[in-house]
């Protein structure tokens, strides 16, 4: 229940806001996050997964970093990278919850949850070249807003090298991550 009610005051906050700020980027920002909360509640909540605060916590990080602060990619070139080395440690963390009610050792839940971490980054960085090949969004690569208008970008690491030093970043994030759960593990039985 009190899952619910975090998830239906921070969308409310959000519509407010979309009704203050009367932007059409922001409402489309606003919306997302919504979404994402929701989407997040409900496989919870039809699962049954009984995520913990924390996981709800590490959810708005992830939500608030990627979308409603999203422009700020073109206003700090590194602010993308940041993401991608924090972000994966949060998205393991919820994969290795889930991970590890299994009846398995822990060294396969650790590993488990790497790879499963690792294919999130994955699809993700698909949609991002869908989204690019669609809309043109400029998800893919590392642009700068340039200073002569708005709607004019300076392109400062190419769309393949930056996906493949996003999947580098979150990979390291992951294996950091995965590295700590495991001397967590060992503690615990010493």
């Amino acid at each position: 229940m009190h899952k619910r009610h975090v998830i239906i005051g921070l969308s409310v906050i959000l519509l407010f806001m979309i009704y203050f700020f009367k932007n059409a980027s922001f409402m489309l920002r606003a919306v997302s996050s919504i979404a994402f909360l929701v989407f997040f509640y409900a496989v919870d909540h039809s699962f049954d997964i009984r995520f913990k605060a924390r996981h709800y916590l590490f959810i708005i990080i992830i939500t608030i970093a990627s979308l409603l602060l999203s422009p700020l990619y073109f206003v700090y070139p590194q602010y993308d990278k940041v993401q991608h080395f924090f972000q994966p440690m949060l998205i393991a963390a919820i994969m290795y919850y889930m991970i590890a009610k299994l009846p398995i050792e822990n060294k396969w839940k650790i590993t488990f949850t790497f790879f499963v971490t690792l294919a999130i980054l994955g699809l993700f960085e698909i949609g991002e070249y869908m989204l690019d090949f669609l809309f043109d969004l400029k998800l893919q690569g590392v642009y700068l807003r340039d200073l002569h208008g708005l709607e004019k970008f300076n392109l400062l690491v190419e769309p393949i090298d930056d996906t493949m030093i996003d999947l580098l970043l979150g990979t390291l994030g992951t294996s950091v991550y995965c590295w700590m759960r495991l001397k967590i593990h060992k503690k615990q039985y010493l």
